[in-house]
Protein backbone atom coordinates (compact mmCIF):
# COMPACT_ATOMS: atom_id res chain seq x y z
CA UNK A 1 0.00 0.00 0.00
CA UNK A 2 1.42 3.54 -0.72
CA UNK A 3 2.80 5.71 2.20
CA UNK A 4 1.36 8.96 2.66
CA UNK A 5 4.62 10.75 3.64
CA UNK A 6 3.61 13.57 5.20
CA UNK A 7 1.36 12.11 7.81
CA UNK A 8 3.12 10.43 11.33
CA UNK A 9 0.59 10.40 14.38
CA UNK A 10 -2.66 8.38 13.10
CA UNK A 11 -5.44 7.87 15.68
CA UNK A 12 -7.19 4.80 15.32
CA UNK A 13 -11.49 5.00 15.40
CA UNK A 14 -13.52 1.52 16.19
CA UNK A 15 -16.88 0.41 15.88
CA UNK A 16 -19.73 -2.02 16.42
CA UNK A 17 -23.30 -2.55 16.65
CA UNK A 18 -24.34 -5.08 19.31
CA UNK A 19 -27.16 -6.20 16.49
CA UNK A 20 -24.78 -7.25 13.99
CA UNK A 21 -21.46 -7.98 15.38
CA UNK A 22 -20.01 -9.17 18.37
CA UNK A 23 -17.81 -7.31 20.95
CA UNK A 24 -14.56 -9.18 19.72
CA UNK A 25 -14.98 -7.16 16.30
CA UNK A 26 -13.44 -4.43 18.35
CA UNK A 27 -10.25 -6.02 19.39
CA UNK A 28 -9.92 -7.22 15.28
CA UNK A 29 -10.36 -3.98 14.02
CA UNK A 30 -7.93 -2.45 16.54
CA UNK A 31 -5.31 -5.17 15.57
CA UNK A 32 -5.60 -4.58 12.35
CA UNK A 33 -5.05 -0.41 12.41
CA UNK A 34 -2.00 -1.34 14.88
CA UNK A 35 -0.31 -3.23 11.75
CA UNK A 36 -1.78 -1.07 9.37
CA UNK A 37 0.03 1.61 11.27
CA UNK A 38 3.58 -0.24 11.85
CA UNK A 39 3.27 -0.99 8.05
CA UNK A 40 3.62 1.97 6.95
CA UNK A 41 5.53 4.02 9.90
CA UNK A 42 2.83 6.02 11.43
CA UNK A 43 2.62 6.23 15.36
CA UNK A 44 -0.44 5.65 17.25
CA UNK A 45 -1.07 8.24 19.19
CA UNK A 46 -5.07 8.19 20.06
CA UNK A 47 -7.82 5.35 19.87
CA UNK A 48 -11.46 6.03 19.77
CA UNK A 49 -14.39 3.60 20.44
CA UNK A 50 -18.06 3.15 20.20
CA UNK A 51 -19.36 -0.23 21.45
CA UNK A 52 -23.13 -1.10 20.59
CA UNK A 53 -23.22 2.23 18.24
CA UNK A 54 -25.00 2.63 14.82
CA UNK A 55 -22.97 4.77 12.53
CA UNK A 56 -26.01 5.70 10.61
CA UNK A 57 -26.44 9.19 12.47
CA UNK A 58 -23.43 11.13 14.72
CA UNK A 59 -24.79 10.33 18.01
CA UNK A 60 -21.41 8.63 18.88
CA UNK A 61 -20.41 9.85 22.41
CA UNK A 62 -16.03 8.61 20.93
CA UNK A 63 -16.98 9.81 17.73
CA UNK A 64 -17.71 13.22 18.86
CA UNK A 65 -14.95 13.61 21.15
CA UNK A 66 -12.49 12.53 18.26
CA UNK A 67 -14.08 15.15 15.73
CA UNK A 68 -13.15 17.81 18.75
CA UNK A 69 -10.06 16.54 18.88
CA UNK A 70 -9.42 17.41 14.94
CA UNK A 71 -8.80 20.94 16.36
CA UNK A 72 -6.22 20.02 18.49
CA UNK A 73 -3.60 19.16 16.49
CA UNK A 74 -2.91 15.48 17.61
CA UNK A 75 -3.09 13.27 14.92
CA UNK A 76 -2.33 13.50 11.35
CA UNK A 77 -4.89 11.17 9.88
CA UNK A 78 -7.91 9.35 11.33
CA UNK A 79 -7.85 5.09 10.56
CA UNK A 80 -10.41 2.67 10.55
CA UNK A 81 -10.86 -0.73 9.56
CA UNK A 82 -13.19 -0.06 7.25
CA UNK A 83 -15.19 3.26 5.60
CA UNK A 84 -18.42 1.82 7.16
CA UNK A 85 -17.19 2.20 11.02
CA UNK A 86 -16.98 5.63 10.12
CA UNK A 87 -20.13 6.26 8.54
CA UNK A 88 -22.85 4.63 6.72
CA UNK A 89 -24.77 7.52 5.63
CA UNK A 90 -23.24 9.77 3.04
CA UNK A 91 -24.68 13.06 3.92
CA UNK A 92 -23.13 12.82 8.10
CA UNK A 93 -20.08 11.22 6.16
CA UNK A 94 -19.75 14.03 3.99
CA UNK A 95 -20.11 16.76 7.16
CA UNK A 96 -17.20 14.68 8.81
CA UNK A 97 -14.87 14.23 5.98
CA UNK A 98 -15.17 18.19 5.14
CA UNK A 99 -14.05 18.95 8.63
CA UNK A 100 -11.00 16.75 8.30
CA UNK A 101 -10.26 18.47 5.13
CA UNK A 102 -10.44 21.96 7.09
CA UNK A 103 -7.64 20.74 9.05
CA UNK A 104 -5.46 18.62 7.09
CA UNK A 105 -6.58 15.53 8.54
CA UNK A 106 -6.57 12.12 6.51
CA UNK A 107 -8.85 9.40 6.14
CA UNK A 108 -7.74 6.03 5.93
CA UNK A 109 -8.54 2.64 5.64
CA UNK A 110 -7.06 -0.64 6.58
CA UNK A 111 -8.91 -2.46 3.89
CA UNK A 112 -9.64 -0.27 0.81
CA UNK A 113 -7.45 1.69 -1.19
CA UNK A 114 -7.87 5.36 -0.83
CA UNK A 115 -4.88 7.36 -2.21
CA UNK A 116 -6.65 10.66 -2.79
CA UNK A 117 -6.42 9.80 -6.24
CA UNK A 118 -9.52 11.07 -8.77
CA UNK A 119 -10.06 6.97 -9.18
CA UNK A 120 -9.96 6.38 -5.50
CA UNK A 121 -12.65 9.37 -4.81
CA UNK A 122 -14.73 7.80 -7.55
CA UNK A 123 -14.25 4.31 -5.21
CA UNK A 124 -14.63 5.74 -2.10
CA UNK A 125 -18.39 7.22 -3.50
CA UNK A 126 -19.30 3.30 -4.59
CA UNK A 127 -18.12 2.11 -0.76
CA UNK A 128 -20.15 4.28 1.06
CA UNK A 129 -23.41 4.10 -1.21
CA UNK A 130 -23.15 0.16 -0.73
CA UNK A 131 -22.77 0.57 3.07
CA UNK A 132 -26.02 2.67 3.09
CA UNK A 133 -27.56 0.36 0.95
CA UNK A 134 -26.98 -2.39 2.96
CA UNK A 135 -27.79 -0.81 6.25
CA UNK A 136 -31.52 0.24 4.57
CA UNK A 137 -31.85 -3.18 2.96
CA UNK A 138 -31.24 -5.02 6.16
CA UNK A 139 -33.00 -2.39 8.50
CA UNK A 140 -35.78 -3.35 5.92
CA UNK A 141 -35.34 -7.02 6.38
CA UNK A 142 -35.83 -6.71 10.06
CA UNK A 143 -38.50 -4.66 9.98
CA UNK A 144 -40.55 -6.96 8.26
CA UNK A 145 -39.86 -9.25 11.31
CA UNK A 146 -40.89 -7.37 13.62
CA UNK A 147 -44.33 -6.53 11.77
CA UNK A 148 -44.89 -10.25 12.04
CA UNK A 149 -44.09 -10.38 15.42
CA UNK A 150 -46.92 -7.65 16.05
CA UNK A 151 -49.18 -8.69 14.82
CA UNK A 152 -49.27 -12.17 16.93
CA UNK A 153 -48.83 -9.64 20.33
CA UNK A 154 -45.07 -10.68 20.39
CA UNK A 155 -43.04 -7.82 22.34
CA UNK A 156 -40.84 -7.09 19.23
CA UNK A 157 -37.43 -5.75 20.93
CA UNK A 158 -36.50 -2.94 23.31
CA UNK A 159 -37.76 -2.08 27.23
CA UNK A 160 -41.05 -2.83 27.68
CA UNK A 161 -43.14 0.03 28.81
CA UNK A 162 -43.80 0.78 32.81
CA UNK A 163 -46.27 -2.05 34.17
CA UNK A 164 -45.09 -4.61 31.76
CA UNK A 165 -42.79 -7.26 31.60
CA UNK A 166 -41.92 -9.76 28.71
CA UNK A 167 -42.70 -13.43 29.22
CA UNK A 168 -39.38 -15.02 27.53
CA UNK A 169 -40.66 -18.51 26.18
CA UNK A 170 -44.18 -16.71 25.22
CA UNK A 171 -42.49 -12.88 23.76
CA UNK A 172 -45.64 -11.76 25.11
CA UNK A 173 -46.33 -8.76 27.90
CA UNK A 174 -47.66 -9.65 30.74
CA UNK A 175 -48.48 -7.04 34.09
CA UNK A 176 -45.61 -5.82 36.42
CA UNK A 177 -47.71 -5.68 39.29
CA UNK A 178 -45.92 -3.27 41.47
CA UNK A 179 -44.80 -1.34 38.14
CA UNK A 180 -48.33 -1.82 37.22
CA UNK A 181 -49.93 0.60 40.25
CA UNK A 182 -47.53 2.90 39.66
CA UNK A 183 -49.01 3.05 36.30
CA UNK A 184 -52.44 3.68 38.01
CA UNK A 185 -51.56 6.58 40.43
CA UNK A 186 -50.18 8.45 37.33
CA UNK A 187 -53.68 8.14 35.49
CA UNK A 188 -55.83 8.68 38.82
CA UNK A 189 -53.62 12.06 39.56
CA UNK A 190 -53.76 13.41 36.17
CA UNK A 191 -57.54 12.61 35.64
CA UNK A 192 -58.06 14.35 38.78
CA UNK A 193 -56.02 17.77 37.94
CA UNK A 194 -52.92 17.12 39.28
CA UNK A 195 -49.78 18.53 37.92
CA UNK A 196 -46.66 16.93 36.95
CA UNK A 197 -44.80 18.10 39.65
CA UNK A 198 -47.21 16.59 42.55
CA UNK A 199 -47.59 13.03 40.36
CA UNK A 200 -43.81 13.06 40.28
CA UNK A 201 -43.38 13.95 44.13
CA UNK A 202 -46.11 11.14 45.01
CA UNK A 203 -44.56 8.24 43.09
CA UNK A 204 -41.09 8.95 44.26
CA UNK A 205 -42.57 9.30 48.21
CA UNK A 206 -43.65 5.95 47.56
CA UNK A 207 -40.50 4.39 46.36
CA UNK A 208 -41.79 3.83 43.01
CA UNK A 209 -39.07 3.87 39.94
CA UNK A 210 -39.25 4.35 36.79
CA UNK A 211 -38.52 1.17 34.04
CA UNK A 212 -34.48 1.87 34.02
CA UNK A 213 -34.18 2.12 37.66
CA UNK A 214 -34.49 6.39 38.26
CA UNK A 215 -36.71 8.45 40.11
CA UNK A 216 -39.62 9.98 38.45
CA UNK A 217 -39.09 13.52 36.31
CA UNK A 218 -41.23 15.27 34.23
CA UNK A 219 -40.28 13.80 31.12
CA UNK A 220 -40.89 10.33 32.09
CA UNK A 221 -44.54 11.03 32.73
CA UNK A 222 -45.57 11.85 28.82
CA UNK A 223 -45.49 8.78 27.21
CA UNK A 224 -46.99 6.51 30.04
CA UNK A 225 -49.67 8.83 29.73
CA UNK A 226 -50.23 8.60 25.67
CA UNK A 227 -49.63 4.55 25.57
CA UNK A 228 -52.67 2.93 24.76
CA UNK A 229 -51.23 -0.48 25.99
CA UNK A 230 -52.18 0.13 28.70
CA UNK A 231 -56.08 -0.27 27.93
CA UNK A 232 -55.27 -3.44 26.57
CA UNK A 233 -55.23 -2.67 22.82
CA UNK A 234 -51.75 -3.86 21.75
CA UNK A 235 -49.92 -0.96 19.25
CA UNK A 236 -47.22 -1.15 17.02
CA UNK A 237 -45.36 1.37 14.38
CA UNK A 238 -46.72 4.25 16.07
CA UNK A 239 -43.77 6.92 16.62
CA UNK A 240 -42.75 8.62 13.48
CA UNK A 241 -39.73 7.54 11.60
CA UNK A 242 -36.23 8.70 12.65
CA UNK A 243 -35.29 12.19 11.05
CA UNK A 244 -32.21 13.38 8.84
CA UNK A 245 -30.10 13.47 12.03
CA UNK A 246 -31.23 9.95 13.07
CA UNK A 247 -33.09 11.02 16.10
CA UNK A 248 -36.93 9.93 17.19
CA UNK A 249 -39.31 12.33 17.92
CA UNK A 250 -41.48 10.81 20.27
CA UNK A 251 -44.03 13.41 20.44
CA UNK A 252 -45.03 12.73 17.10
CA UNK A 253 -46.53 9.78 15.54
CA UNK A 254 -47.32 7.86 11.70
CA UNK A 255 -51.05 7.85 10.10
CA UNK A 256 -53.36 5.50 11.64
CA UNK A 257 -53.45 3.56 8.52
CA UNK A 258 -49.32 2.50 9.05
CA UNK A 259 -50.28 1.81 13.00
CA UNK A 260 -50.57 -2.09 14.08
CA UNK A 261 -53.83 -2.03 16.78
CA UNK A 262 -54.94 -5.22 18.46
CA UNK A 263 -57.72 -5.19 20.60
CA UNK A 264 -56.73 -7.38 23.55
CA UNK A 265 -53.36 -8.02 22.69
CA UNK A 266 -51.93 -6.94 25.91
CA UNK A 267 -53.01 -7.58 29.34
CA UNK A 268 -55.41 -4.48 30.69
CA UNK A 269 -54.05 -2.26 33.17
CA UNK A 270 -56.65 0.41 33.21
CA UNK A 271 -59.77 1.20 31.98
CA UNK A 272 -60.36 2.35 28.32
CA UNK A 273 -62.64 5.33 29.85
CA UNK A 274 -59.92 6.98 31.85
CA UNK A 275 -57.45 6.68 29.19
CA UNK A 276 -59.87 8.74 27.37
CA UNK A 277 -60.58 11.25 29.97
CA UNK A 278 -56.82 12.05 30.06
CA UNK A 279 -56.06 12.32 26.44
CA UNK A 280 -58.78 14.78 26.37
CA UNK A 281 -57.31 16.26 29.31
CA UNK A 282 -54.06 16.69 27.95
CA UNK A 283 -55.17 18.00 25.03
CA UNK A 284 -57.16 20.96 26.65
CA UNK A 285 -53.55 21.40 28.60
CA UNK A 286 -51.21 21.34 25.63
CA UNK A 287 -53.87 24.31 24.02
CA UNK A 288 -53.62 26.49 27.33
CA UNK A 289 -49.64 26.21 27.36
CA UNK A 290 -49.19 27.40 23.60
CA UNK A 291 -51.24 30.39 24.25
CA UNK A 292 -49.16 30.96 27.19
CA UNK A 293 -45.77 30.81 25.87
CA UNK A 294 -47.05 32.62 22.69
CA UNK A 295 -47.07 35.97 24.98
CA UNK A 296 -42.89 35.68 25.09
CA UNK A 297 -41.08 37.57 22.77
CA UNK A 298 -37.00 36.57 22.64
CA UNK A 299 -35.43 39.47 20.73
CA UNK A 300 -32.17 37.35 20.58
CA UNK A 301 -33.64 34.04 18.96
CA UNK A 302 -31.58 32.36 16.39
CA UNK A 303 -28.13 34.29 17.37
CA UNK A 304 -27.23 32.39 20.46
CA UNK A 305 -25.10 28.66 20.86
CA UNK A 306 -23.89 27.28 23.55
CA UNK A 307 -20.00 27.61 23.83
CA UNK A 308 -20.18 23.58 25.53
CA UNK A 309 -22.17 21.63 22.74
CA UNK A 310 -22.89 23.75 20.17
CA UNK A 311 -26.14 23.22 19.90
CA UNK A 312 -29.09 26.52 19.51
CA UNK A 313 -29.94 28.21 23.00
CA UNK A 314 -33.56 29.13 22.79
CA UNK A 315 -36.32 31.23 24.64
CA UNK A 316 -38.18 29.43 27.98
CA UNK A 317 -40.64 30.05 30.26
CA UNK A 318 -41.83 28.78 32.70
CA UNK A 319 -43.11 28.77 36.31
CA UNK A 320 -41.96 26.52 38.98
CA UNK A 321 -45.63 26.61 40.95
CA UNK A 322 -48.78 27.70 39.75
CA UNK A 323 -48.53 30.79 42.69
CA UNK A 324 -45.05 31.87 41.52
CA UNK A 325 -43.93 34.59 38.83
CA UNK A 326 -43.08 33.56 35.57
CA UNK A 327 -39.15 32.90 34.71
CA UNK A 328 -37.99 33.55 31.29
CA UNK A 329 -35.04 32.47 29.96
CA UNK A 330 -32.45 31.61 27.08
CA UNK A 331 -31.95 27.77 26.99
CA UNK A 332 -29.50 24.94 25.77
CA UNK A 333 -31.65 23.13 23.54
CA UNK A 334 -29.93 19.54 24.13
CA UNK A 335 -31.19 20.33 27.77
CA UNK A 336 -33.19 17.42 28.94
CA UNK A 337 -32.90 15.59 26.12
CA UNK A 338 -30.76 12.35 25.39
CA UNK A 339 -27.63 13.64 25.07
CA UNK A 340 -27.72 16.32 27.79
CA UNK A 341 -25.72 19.59 28.29
CA UNK A 342 -25.60 20.85 32.10
CA UNK A 343 -24.26 24.68 30.83
CA UNK A 344 -26.62 26.90 32.81
CA UNK A 345 -29.79 28.42 31.10
CA UNK A 346 -29.43 32.71 31.39
CA UNK A 347 -32.12 35.23 32.03
CA UNK A 348 -34.02 36.91 29.09
CA UNK A 349 -33.77 40.40 30.51
CA UNK A 350 -30.31 39.94 31.94
CA UNK A 351 -29.16 38.90 28.72
CA UNK A 352 -31.00 41.07 26.11
CA UNK A 353 -29.85 44.21 28.64
CA UNK A 354 -25.92 43.41 28.55
CA UNK A 355 -26.11 42.73 24.16
CA UNK A 356 -28.21 46.47 24.15
CA UNK A 357 -25.99 48.12 26.72
CA UNK A 358 -22.41 46.55 24.23
CA UNK A 359 -24.39 47.65 21.30
CA UNK A 360 -25.12 51.12 22.43
CA UNK A 361 -21.18 52.04 23.65
CA UNK A 362 -19.26 49.88 21.29
CA UNK A 363 -21.15 50.38 17.93
CA UNK A 364 -23.03 53.45 18.51
CA UNK A 365 -21.32 56.18 20.70
CA UNK A 366 -19.87 58.58 18.06
CA UNK A 367 -17.04 59.31 19.90
CA UNK A 368 -15.67 55.53 19.03
CA UNK A 369 -16.26 56.57 15.03
CA UNK A 370 -12.80 57.38 14.48
CA UNK A 371 -11.23 54.75 15.88
CA UNK A 372 -13.37 52.36 14.68
CA UNK A 373 -13.20 53.45 10.86
CA UNK A 374 -9.42 53.20 11.35
CA UNK A 375 -9.25 50.21 12.61
CA UNK A 376 -11.46 49.05 9.92
CA UNK A 377 -9.61 50.41 7.26
CA UNK A 378 -6.43 48.94 8.67
CA UNK A 379 -8.41 45.82 8.20
CA UNK A 380 -9.30 46.79 4.47
CA UNK A 381 -6.04 47.12 3.91
CA UNK A 382 -4.63 44.14 4.85
CA UNK A 383 -7.59 42.42 3.15
CA UNK A 384 -6.44 44.22 -0.22
CA UNK A 385 -2.92 43.38 -0.16
CA UNK A 386 -3.97 40.11 0.20
CA UNK A 387 -6.38 40.06 -2.57
CA UNK A 388 -3.59 41.13 -4.65
CA UNK A 389 -1.23 38.98 -4.46
CA UNK A 390 -3.83 36.65 -5.30
CA UNK A 391 -5.08 38.17 -8.08
CA UNK A 392 -1.61 38.14 -9.52
CA UNK A 393 -1.27 34.55 -8.98
CA UNK A 394 -4.16 34.23 -10.63
CA UNK A 395 -3.30 37.03 -14.10
CA UNK A 396 0.06 34.78 -14.55
CA UNK A 397 -2.17 31.50 -14.23
CA UNK A 398 -4.80 33.03 -17.40
CA UNK A 399 -1.93 33.93 -19.15
CA UNK A 400 -0.15 30.92 -19.35
CA UNK A 401 -3.70 29.29 -19.67
CA UNK A 402 -4.08 31.73 -23.06
CA UNK A 403 -0.48 30.75 -24.22
CA UNK A 404 -1.38 27.18 -24.29
CA UNK A 405 -4.76 27.14 -25.70
CA UNK A 406 -2.72 29.43 -28.21
CA UNK A 407 -0.07 26.78 -29.11
CA UNK A 408 -2.77 23.65 -28.96
CA UNK A 409 -4.86 26.09 -31.97
CA UNK A 410 -1.95 26.11 -34.27
CA UNK A 411 -0.46 22.38 -33.86
CA UNK A 412 -3.94 21.07 -34.49
CA UNK A 413 -4.63 23.65 -37.36
CA UNK A 414 -1.49 21.49 -38.99
CA UNK A 415 -2.16 18.12 -37.91
CA UNK A 416 -6.26 17.62 -36.90
CA UNK A 417 -4.90 15.85 -33.94
CA UNK A 418 -7.88 14.38 -32.37
CA UNK A 419 -5.70 13.53 -28.68
CA UNK A 420 -5.27 17.73 -28.26
CA UNK A 421 -9.02 18.41 -28.79
CA UNK A 422 -9.87 16.66 -25.41
CA UNK A 423 -6.23 18.71 -24.08
CA UNK A 424 -7.98 22.30 -25.43
CA UNK A 425 -11.36 21.51 -23.74
CA UNK A 426 -9.42 20.87 -20.05
CA UNK A 427 -7.32 24.40 -21.30
CA UNK A 428 -10.90 25.92 -21.56
CA UNK A 429 -12.71 24.77 -18.58
CA UNK A 430 -9.01 25.80 -16.34
CA UNK A 431 -9.22 29.12 -18.03
CA UNK A 432 -13.16 29.76 -17.16
CA UNK A 433 -12.45 28.84 -13.50
CA UNK A 434 -9.78 31.00 -12.91
CA UNK A 435 -11.47 34.08 -15.09
CA UNK A 436 -14.25 33.17 -12.81
CA UNK A 437 -12.24 33.68 -9.70
CA UNK A 438 -10.73 36.60 -10.95
CA UNK A 439 -14.35 38.45 -11.23
CA UNK A 440 -15.27 37.28 -7.36
CA UNK A 441 -12.00 39.25 -6.40
CA UNK A 442 -13.06 42.04 -8.15
CA UNK A 443 -16.22 42.39 -7.12
CA UNK A 444 -15.34 42.00 -3.30
CA UNK A 445 -13.07 44.51 -3.59
CA UNK A 446 -15.12 46.90 -5.16
CA UNK A 447 -17.77 46.26 -2.17
CA UNK A 448 -15.45 47.00 0.90
CA UNK A 449 -15.08 50.50 -0.07
CA UNK A 450 -17.56 52.39 2.32
CA UNK A 451 -18.70 56.30 2.99
CA UNK A 452 -18.13 57.48 6.19
CA UNK A 453 -20.76 59.85 5.65
CA UNK A 454 -23.63 57.38 4.90
CA UNK A 455 -22.61 54.83 7.64
CA UNK A 456 -22.77 57.58 10.78
CA UNK A 457 -26.22 58.24 9.32
CA UNK A 458 -26.69 55.19 9.54
CA UNK A 459 -25.83 54.22 12.94
CA UNK A 460 -27.74 57.04 14.27
CA UNK A 461 -30.87 55.58 12.88
CA UNK A 462 -30.00 52.54 14.12
CA UNK A 463 -29.27 53.79 17.69
CA UNK A 464 -32.46 55.41 17.58
CA UNK A 465 -34.43 52.70 16.84
CA UNK A 466 -32.32 50.59 19.51
CA UNK A 467 -33.43 53.26 22.48
CA UNK A 468 -36.89 53.76 20.80
CA UNK A 469 -37.96 51.31 18.20
CA UNK A 470 -40.82 49.08 18.77
CA UNK A 471 -39.47 44.98 18.94
CA UNK A 472 -39.32 44.09 15.25
CA UNK A 473 -37.00 47.36 14.88
CA UNK A 474 -34.86 46.18 17.40
CA UNK A 475 -34.89 42.60 16.39
CA UNK A 476 -33.29 44.27 13.09
CA UNK A 477 -30.66 45.85 14.65
CA UNK A 478 -29.16 42.93 16.55
CA UNK A 479 -30.20 40.93 13.05
CA UNK A 480 -27.55 43.33 11.36
CA UNK A 481 -25.21 44.18 14.05
CA UNK A 482 -24.89 41.08 16.16
CA UNK A 483 -23.33 37.72 14.83
CA UNK A 484 -23.63 35.45 17.27
CA UNK A 485 -23.63 35.25 21.06
CA UNK A 486 -21.78 32.27 22.80
CA UNK A 487 -22.83 30.97 26.48
CA UNK A 488 -20.09 29.57 28.34
CA UNK A 489 -19.99 28.49 31.94
CA UNK A 490 -18.30 31.80 33.34
CA UNK A 491 -18.41 34.08 30.70
CA UNK A 492 -20.74 35.24 27.53
CA UNK A 493 -19.00 35.67 24.24
CA UNK A 494 -20.42 38.58 22.05
CA UNK A 495 -19.24 38.95 18.81
CA UNK A 496 -20.43 42.30 16.77
CA UNK A 497 -20.75 43.02 12.97
CA UNK A 498 -20.28 46.62 12.88
CA UNK A 499 -19.24 46.48 9.61
CA UNK A 500 -19.36 44.17 6.60
CA UNK A 501 -16.43 41.98 6.68
CA UNK A 502 -15.06 43.62 10.16
CA UNK A 503 -16.18 42.01 13.32
CA UNK A 504 -15.30 42.89 16.78
CA UNK A 505 -15.75 40.44 19.95
CA UNK A 506 -16.58 41.25 23.91
CA UNK A 507 -16.49 38.87 26.53
CA UNK A 508 -18.68 39.29 29.71
CA UNK A 509 -18.91 37.78 32.70
CA UNK A 510 -22.43 36.03 33.74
Amino acid sequence: MARHNDIRRVAAYCRFSSEMQREESIEAQLRAIEKYAADNGYILVATYIDRARSAKSDDRPEFQRMMADVEKDLFDAVVVHKLDRFSRNRYVSAIYKHKLKLYDIRLLSVTEHLDGSPESIILEGLIEGMAEYYSANLAREVEKGRRENALKGMHVGGTPPLGYDVDPDTHLLVINQREAEAVRIIFDMYDRGEGYAAITGRLNALGYLTKRGNPFGRNSLYEILHNEKYTGVYTYNKSSEKNAAGKFNRHSYKSEEEIIRLPGGAPQIIPPELFASVQKKMLERKHHAEKYHAKQEYLLSGKIKCGLCGSSYAGNSRKARPDHPIYVSYRCTRKNRTVTCNNPEVRREKLEETVMTILSERIFDERLFPSLMGAYSEYISGEQSESQQRSTILSARLNELNQGISNIVGIMVNTGSPALAEKLRELENSKAIVQNQLSQLEQLNSRRMIDPVKLKTAFRKAKAQLREGTLVNRREIVDIYVRQITIFREEIEITLLPLPNYQLTEIVPR
